[in-house]
């Protein structure tokens, strides 16, 4: 299919694909490579057939479509949505594009037509030339937990560090900031470089009143430095 890509694109997407089949061979999870902007699969790898007896064939010819069918209609939804909430976070800069993935777990149709629960890993991997989210890189497998389970379970994964947050709480933590007004401008003023004496002019409070409250944004954010304080405090949009 022809999405107009520039030459450059068109670079880039075929050194991906071209990576990406390679991992398919020496893999058994179903992998993807889907353009954000477009909303279609540029590449599906042939594991779809004997993960869950997907018609490869069927894919190029309905695209996306033919994944959304095999979804359970309830999830999609969710996991529509939690999609576009993730992808709107790295899309702003407010969680980092090389930092974090999304990890979903759903309900699919298998070449039974049972639904089977799977698991499945989304990483943003480029931004096009104007800087706009582009390629998503999908990993799916077949989840080790077949339990009667009616919902999705997302999270999303610092790989980073390891840590794993669940959506709803990752939105809580959005919402609510531990941070005073006060604390959020000095961190803000810490992230821009100035010192605790020029922070001290600039709002008009002593030395010891700014290095206060640089003591309590270490505590209050688990950071054991500045420099992480100002990273976890803007990875959570509160800077």
């Amino acid at each position: 299919m022809d999405y107009n890509h520039t030459d450059k694109e068109k670079e880039i997407l075929h050194k991906h694909i071209e990576m990406l089949s390679v991992l398919a061979c020496v893999s058994n999870s179903g992998i993807t490579l889907f353009d954000i902007k477009v909303g279609q699969h540029l590449y599906t790898s042939l594991n779809f057939t004997n993960l869950l007896g997907f018609d490869i064939v069927a894919i190029e010819n309905e695209g996306n479509e033919y994944f959304n069918k095999r979804v359970h209609p309830d999830d999609i939804l969710v996991l529509e949505k939690n999609g576009g909430y993730i992808y709107g976070l790295i899309d702003k800069g407010i969680i980092s594009i090389d930092d974090y993935k999304l990890i979903n777990e759903y309900r699919v149709l298998n070449k039974e037509g049972v639904y089977i629960r799977v698991i499945e890993q989304h990483q943003v991997i480029e931004r096009d030339e104007e800087g706009a989210l582009w390629l998503s890189l999908g990993v799916m497998d077949i989840s080790p937990d077949q339990n009667e389970f009616n919902g999705v379970k997302s999270q999303i994964l610092n790989y980073r560090t390891g840590e794993t947050f669940s959506v709803q709480s990752f939105m809580r933590e959005l919402e609510h900031s531990p941070l005073s007004s006060r604390e959020t401008e000095v961190l803000q003023m810490v992230g821009e470089g100035m010192s605790s004496k020029e922070i001290s002019a600039k709002l008009f409070i002593s030395i010891h009143t700014v290095n206060t409250h640089r003591q309590r944004i270490l505590e209050k954010l688990n950071a054991n430095n500045s420099l992480e304080a100002v990273k976890y405090a803007s990875e959570l949009g509160l800077i």
